[in-house]
C-alpha cells in the first residue's frame, strides 16, 4: 500500500484514463484497416510484430506524460526508457496482443501501469474495440466503472485455465506442467492476451500461466488483479513485475496449489 492520498490517487487515475482515451482514438481507426506490419528483431519463438498503431499510440501517451508530469519516468515497448528510476514511472504497452490486432480479432488491449517507488500502484487495461476499461488500485478494481471481484475457485478440476500461446512453454519441463494443467483443469482457453487477465479479475477465468514476458506485458495488470482479490506472482513466487514467467489466480488457495508445480519448471 502506497502512502499517497486519495486525492493524489484520484488525480493519477484520471490522468491514466486520459492516456487510455488518447491511445484508443489512435488505435481504433487502424483496426481491420490492412495496415503494414514490421517485425522487430527478437529471440522469442513467437515473434514480435509491430505496426504504426503501436508506435503512434505509445508516442502520443509519452508526449502527454512528459507535458503533464515532466519528472515522471516512462518505460514502454516501442521506445527507449526515459528516467526509469524516477519515483513515479509509467509502464506502457500500446497494443498487448498485436498479433490478434493484425488478424482483426479484438483480443488485444492498451496497458498503462504506474509504479511508485518501484512498485505497481495503478493499472489500466483498455480494449478499444469492445470499449472495456479495467482500472485497478489498492482501493479496488472496476470494469467500465463498476466494481469487480475474482471468483472463489480453490479446486484445479473446476478451474478455467487460460494460456495466450502454448509456445510460451518452451522447455520440456514447462511442457509437462502445461499438459498437466490442461488435463486437470475444467477447460482451457487460448489467445486471450491481456484480455484474459481482465476476465480473471472479473471472475470469469481462474488461472493463467505465461512465460517470456516483458515488464510492460504484466505491470499494469498487477494492480487490476490484486485490487479484485486475486494473486499474481512469478513462477518462483517472487514479484510478477520482476519475472518473465507469471502465474495469476483468482483464488489465493488455487495459487498455493499450482505454484509448486511451476517452481520446478521455472
Amino acid at each position: 500500500m502506497s502512502n499517497l492520498s486519495d486525492t493524489q490517487m484520484d488525480e493519477l487515475c484520471s490522468f491514466a484514463g486520459r492516456l487510455a482515451d488518447t491511445a484508443r482514438k489512435i488505435i481504433t481507426p487502424y483496426f481491420r484497416s490492412g495496415l503494414s506490419i514490421d517485425d522487430k528483431p527478437t529471440d522469442s519463438d513467437t515473434g514480435q510484430p509491430v505496426t504504426r498503431a503501436d508506435r503512434e499510440s505509445e508516442e502520443a501517451m509519452r508526449d502527454l506524460i512528459t507535458s503533464h508530469y515532466p519528472d515522471h519516468g516512462v518505460i514502454g515497448e516501442e521506445f527507449d526508457d526515459h528516467n526509469p528510476d524516477a519515483e513515479f514511472c509509467w509502464v506502457l504497452d500500446p497494443i498487448d496482443g498485436t498479433r490478434a490486432f493484425i488478424a482483426g480479432l479484438p483480443m488485444f488491449g492498451t496497458l498503462i501501469g504506474l509504479g511508485y517507488q518501484k512498485r505497481p500502484i495503478l493499472g489500466v487495461l483498455d480494449q478499444p474495440v469492445m470499449k472495456d476499461r479495467f482500472i485497478g488500485t489498492a482501493r479496488g478494481s472496476s470494469l467500465n466503472g463498476k466494481p469487480i471481484k475474482t471468483r472463489k475457485c480453490s479446486r484445479l478440476d473446476q478451474a478455467i485455465y487460460s494460456v495466450t500461446d502454448p509456445r510460451m512453454m518452451a522447455t520440456p519441463a514447462q511442457e509437462v506442467v502445461f499438459q498437466r494443467l490442461m488435463r486437470e483443469t475444467h477447460l482451457t482457453q487460448f489467445g486471450g492476451n491481456c484480455c484474459a487477465y481482465g476476465m480473471l479479475a472479473s471472475g470469469a477465468i481462474d488461472l493463467i500461466t505465461e512465460n517470456d514476458l516483458k515488464p510492460w506485458d504484466i505491470y499494469a495488470l498487477i494492480p487490476i488483479i490484486e485490487g479484485a482479490g486475486g494473486v499474481v506472482t512469478g513462477w518462483t513466487g517472487g514479484p510478477a513485475e520482476k519475472s518473465a514467467s507469471v502465474i495469476a489466480c483468482g483464488d489465493p488457495i488455487l495459487h498455493r496449489e499450482v505454484l509448486p508445480l511451476l517452481k520446478n519448471a521455472a
